[in-house]
């Protein structure tokens, strides 16, 4: 009886650390309630936030903290007919019992999930908090639980910010610093726009935001965004989720971006009077990323308007969704678009994985005239090697176009994959390829251009009906 007794002390002693490895962010007042979704994980609930309008355009959200393995349950209100788990590469195996799915995950996660016909639930299980600091430490702008109406607020030097699960914080940031730090397990309602920032970390928060690039970092050196979430609505055009613009070192790692426009956009912009134009050592790793709209999942481009733009590395990566139309013939899984004066060389994509939801491009890397947005120079495109990507959507094109006066040179596929078949030559997938220099394959070998048409690429993808795309172009 005494060992029964210990046993069950123990059972329950289990059930509490496993309780207390779950924490649930608190109901944002005055925000909606999803009426399409709840959740428990590992039998504790959590607050799902209905973020954005009705329909497909809303998010619906549920934020946690946890370590270690946990139970997910989903219930909805009606019998749960199909469902999809994204990224597939997550390799999450649900069971699926009348209104009731319920799966395993490992620990912290980010998976984008849809039931039946019910817009999609994003479930952002976080790593645990460390070093969270106190409300009234000097350097310390706190918010805690609840809705904050900031106004325009700007950096300084040796600043946190800190947002608390459960706080909502509407506002702009604006400004330059030195060794700022923004993070928390909050949402922040608006943008941040900052420049000349030496040492900037935002970790953790989640960004809302219907106007406008949602987070811009120009002319700055040493950033980190990590475990950052993205979602921009409502508006049209312009809704970026992260843009380092002439930057120099700029790390974004384990993000989740769903936006209208492009999901992340390297650029090379401004006046060069002010500061060296370059961009490079921007390093994408481990980022889920969904281009809802007009949107790629990564794009270096448009804004390429002086210097040098290399060592760009974007590794182990899933691109779910890339829509739109725009001024080069249709949005693509990931791109290089040259339209300026800038030098674009070493880049590399490795280990990406294109899921199926794809509306024109699976890939695009063009060098235009210089004219659609840029100021009429004409730049260059060198070295880029593709390794290991994944495209599941076999019926997309790759578009590789140059110039008659100056080719796009150097590009590489190793063991990259469209539909399950592996990319040896031009005849493995739909390549539209005009003045391109040192296209090469591996395993494979080298590949020879020989189509060059008298005019040089419009945009123009097989069957659109214009030159210039339909619709209003991508901004």
């Amino acid at each position: 009886m005494k060992r029964l007794i210990l046993t069950l002390a123990g059972i329950a002693l289990l059930l509490s650390a496993a309780a207390q490895d779950v924490v649930p962010y608190p109901a944002i007042p005055g925000m909606t309630t999803s009426n399409a979704y709840s959740v428990t994980v590992s039998n504790i609930p959590v607050w799902v936030e209905q973020v954005g309008p009705d329909g497909m355009e809303g998010l619906h959200v549920a934020g946690f903290s946890c370590d270690g393995p946990q139970t997910i349950t989903i219930e909805t209100p009606d019998k749960i007919d199909e469902y999809t788990i994204q990224p597939a590469s997550a390799g999450i195996k649900a069971k699926a019992r009348k209104n009731k799915l319920t799966f395993r995950i490992d620990g912290p996660e980010k998976l984008y999930i849809r039931i039946n016909d019910n817009p999609y639930l994003a479930l952002f299980a976080d790593p645990p908090e460390a070093g969270v600091p106190s409300p009234g430490t000097p350097g310390v702008r706190y918010f805690g639980p609840g809705v904050h109406d900031a106004g325009q607020f700007f950096l300084e030097d040796n600043l946190t910010i800190y947002i608390a699960g459960g706080a909502l914080v509407n506002g702009q940031v604006r400004g330059s610093g030195k060794n700022v730090r923004i993070l928390g397990r909050g949402s922040f309602g608006g943008n941040l726009s900052v420049n000349n920032c030496e040492n900037l970390t935002v970790d953790g928060i989640f960004f809302r935001s219907t106007r406008g690039w949602t987070n811009t970092v120009t002319n700055s050196v040493n950033t980190v965004y990590r475990n950052v979430k993205v979602f921009s609505h409502t508006g049209t055009w312009g809704l970026d989720g992260i843009n380092p613009v002439s930057c120099k070192g700029f790390l974004i790692e384990d993000c989740f971006i769903r936006t209208r426009d492009d999901c992340i956009a390297v650029k090379a912009n401004g006046n060069p009077e002010n500061y060296d134009l370059s961009c490079r050592d921007v390093t994408v790793r481990g980022c889920t990323l969904v281009g809802w709209d007009h949107a790629d999942g990564m794009t270096l481009g448009f804004e390429l308007n002086g210097g040098t733009v290399e060592n760009i590395r974007m590794s182990d990566c899933d691109i779910l969704r890339a829509r739109g139309s725009g001024r080069t013939g249709g949005h693509a899984a990931f791109s290089i678009v040259c339209d300026g004066p800038s030098e674009v060389k070493d880049i590399t994509f490795e280990d990406i994985r294109v899921e199926s939801d794809i509306e024109y491009k699976n890939l695009e890397i063009i060098l235009t005239e210089g004219e659609r947005y840029g100021n009429g120079r004409m730049g260059s495109v060198k070295g880029v090697l593709l390794k290991n990507v994944r495209w599941a959507n076999a019926g997309k094109p790759f578009t590789l176009v140059g110039h008659p006066t100056r080719f796009v040179e150097d590009i590489t596929f190793e063991d990259c994959y469209v539909g399950g078949r592996k990319i040896t030559c031009l005849k493995d997938a739909d390549f539209q390829a005009e003045y391109v220099k040192g296209l090469n394959f591996i395993p494979g070998g080298p590949a020879v251009v020989e189509r060059h048409p008298k005019e040089p690429y419009s945009g123009r993808v097989p069957g659109q009906r214009n030159s210039q795309g339909q619709g209003r172009p991508r901004p």
